[in-house]
């Protein structure tokens, strides 16, 4: 059962994190205009990626497996929507110690949202990249992912604008799947799913496209910023 502290933080920071974004999206509105008439200086995202580790204390990975995952989504989000893909501090970090088995199999949609009340929640949170001002204002707050063992029946997840990470299966790291990390990084930033086979948010690849009302929705993220 979810502790009581947990169910206070997840819910306290799922409501911090909306009201941080709706103020930035709020704020952000001048620029819609520019950015629908094809007006779209670079912007910037940053993310960091945290391996976690098994009950025996194993990578459930090698940070060169990230490589192309993280290659393929600086090409994505430059190309599509003017958007550089940086590093919260170190680019790829292995969890300093053996994670908890909340952490390493979780779910997905309604799963991952009861889950982010519970120990999983917990420990993502507290491993989460941070910023000063991402921390306290939402502005330029990163996003973490978290490479997992398994999603039940989903290769990834993200809870959109409630939290600043998203999930990614361990063996979701190879060459069909290398969209997978900016699809995710795509709903942390507010984009929903895709009936377009060509497009980055079609629920399973091989797409890499955004539509200019996708360009906008993403520039417009509190992750997503100028400096």
């Amino acid at each position: 059962m979810p502790t009581a502290r947990n169910m206070a933080t997840g819910g306290a920071t799922q409501a911090t994190n909306v009201v941080k974004e709706t103020v930035k999206r709020t704020l952000g509105l001048l620029e819609l205009g520019a950015n629908a008439v094809g007006v779209r200086p670079f912007k910037q995202l940053r993310v960091r990626v945290v391996i976690l580790r098994d009950e025996q204390g194993a990578p459930l990975c090698a940070m060169d497996d990230v490589r192309a995952s993280w290659e393929e989504a600086q090409r994505i989000f430059s190309v599509q929507a003017h958007v550089r893909l940086l590093a919260a501090g170190p680019r790829v970090v292995v969890a300093p110690g053996p994670s908890p088995s909340a952490a390493l199999n979780v779910h997905c949609d309604d799963g991952a949202w009861q889950e982010d009340f519970d120990l999983a929640g917990d420990y993502f949170r507290r491993n989460c990249a941070q910023t000063s001002t991402g921390k306290w204002l939402g502005y330029a707050a990163p996003v973490t992912v978290f490479i997992v063992r398994d999603i039940s029946n989903k290769g990834g997840c993200s809870l959109g604008p409630l939290t600043n990470y998203v999930t990614l299966e361990a063996q979701m790291l190879n060459r069909a799947r290398h969209r997978l990390l900016a699809h995710e990084v795509g709903h942390a930033c507010g984009l929903w799913h895709s009936d377009k086979k060509e497009n980055l948010m079609f629920p399973k690849g091989p797409g890499d496209k955004l539509t200019r009302f996708q360009v906008m929705v993403l520039r417009n993220s509190r992750h997503v910023t100028i400096v």
